[in-house]
């Protein structure tokens, strides 16, 4: 039984290891995204003044399209580290920052992110191999999860506990043995943490087939269609389309207790506005509320709600839990630390492992 089951272990770390080390490196630097944007992006994210120029939402709106003689397409509400808007123009591809307090526009060469930032998180979510590259990591965090934590839990599990205690500590009587003890313990000691990221992020795109295992699990309702992606045909209406001045207002009539957080108009009678809120602008510990709104062009009449309040108990945890453990930030700046530091931890499995089995091969 231990012989197939280290054979398992071997052939998934075959298989994924270099995956999902790269993964994992790249999310400990991603744990920390927002403090990175708002050094790396200051000149654009930091107002000038601590003072509003704008009293309210609907006049700085106003204000941005008499200035740049556009319509909005997306307004970007200040988030996180990044204190003050973005938005993106219809037919322009760039986006741009808005200081509240200046009224003054501009742009870091029309990106969103920085570029080494968002080179981060291409390479972590889908290695810049663009939609195939997601099925590949996703792939690889289920196998890591399913096969190599699993059954490298159970190859280390002690059989008292007496043994305990040893089998979590690192013995440095010689370099085979320190190998192999900060292989185990280092799997032993994240293995809990490692679960969660890579579960979390293999949900990302397996979502409707995890979904359904976790409502069966937990003995709860079917989650019904995300509104986010569901599509929705309406007849067109006479008259013209809502304007972004007016779709925000309505944004704080539909929600007046959560915050907004971002803003899609669209321009074909067939399209949707799609609105997004959240109950905090901040990183806090705990759960994240979001809410999804998609609204008529023209009537603005409501045409689908994705609220965590309104879910079964399954899809209402995972809507407002899979950020927070994804990322660590469930349990603020310590759950944070130990994330970045977790995410290090399949590079050191890899490299123990090899030499695990240079080892036992004579190789080394």
């Amino acid at each position: 039984m231990r012989y197939w089951l280290r054979q398992l272990h071997l052939y998934t770390a075959l298989l994924c290891a270099l995956i999902v080390s790269l993964v994992g490196v790249t999310g400990s630097v991603y744990v920390f995204e927002p403090e990175l944007s708002g050094w790396l992006q200051r000149d654009y994210y930091q107002p000038k003044h601590t003072s509003r120029q704008f009293s309210s939402d609907q006049q700085l709106v106003r204000f941005i399209e008499q200035k740049t003689q556009s319509r909005i397409e997306s307004l970007q509400w200040p988030v996180r580290s990044r204190e003050t808007y973005s938005f993106k123009l219809f037919e322009d591809e760039h986006w741009y920052f808005f200081d509240q307090s200046t009224g003054v526009i501009s742009s870091d060469d029309g990106a969103y992110n920085h570029p080494a930032l968002e080179l981060v998180y291409r390479i972590h979510s889908n290695l810049l191999l663009g939609e195939p590259g997601r099925y590949i990591t996703a792939t690889a965090s289920l196998l890591f999860a399913l096969s190599g934590l699993i059954t490298g839990l159970y190859l280390w599990w002690p059989k008292s506990v007496r043994r305990l205690k040893q089998a979590l500590t690192v013995n440095r009587s010689n370099a085979k043995r320190l190998n192999f003890d900060l292989h185990a313990s280092a799997g032993a000691w994240f293995s809990i943490p490692l679960l969660i990221m890579a579960l979390t992020g293999a949900y990302f795109l397996y979502t409707a087939p995890m979904q359904k295992v976790i409502d069966v699990v937990t003995w709860s309702d079917s989650a019904p269609e995300d509104s986010w992606i569901s599509q929705h045909t309406q007849p067109p209406m006479d008259g013209p389309f809502l304007s972004a001045e007016q779709v925000v207002s309505l944004m704080q009539q539909l929600n007046p207790g959560l915050q907004p957080r971002n803003l899609w108009m669209t321009q074909k009678p067939q399209g949707v506005l799609s609105l997004g809120y959240q109950q905090s602008v901040s990183i806090e510990a705990g759960a994240q509320y979001r809410v999804f709104l998609q609204l008529h062009p023209q009537s603005g009449q409501l045409l689908s709600s994705y609220d965590p309040a309104t879910l079964p108990r399954a899809s209402a945890f995972m809507a407002q839990w899979l950020l927070p453990l994804h990322f660590g930030e469930f349990g603020g700046w310590f759950s944070r630390i130990l994330w970045c530091i977790g995410g290090l931890v399949p590079l050191l499995l890899s490299i123990t492992g090899a030499r695990i089995w240079l080892a036992r091969n004579r190789l080394w």
